[in-house]
């Protein structure tokens, strides 16, 4: 699989099972994020305006 070229890339927050905040039930959305370094467990570093968005209304 080629990686994305694309230089900004929104970064996703995880969840406490390691999914993405803001599609919690696509594993290989989660996988994927992981692997090409676009989530974190940072919650500062989050830029994903869905995660952003979500984890603001659990607060």
């Amino acid at each position: 699989m080629k990686r994305d070229p694309r230089t900004k890339r929104d970064r996703h927050a995880l969840d406490r099972d390691g999914m993405v905040l803001c599609n919690p039930r696509d594993r290989e959305a989660a996988h994927r994020a992981q692997v090409e370094g676009i989530a974190t467990e940072d919650v500062s570093q989050v830029t994903c305006k869905r995660c952003l968005r979500l984890l603001s209304s659990s607060q």
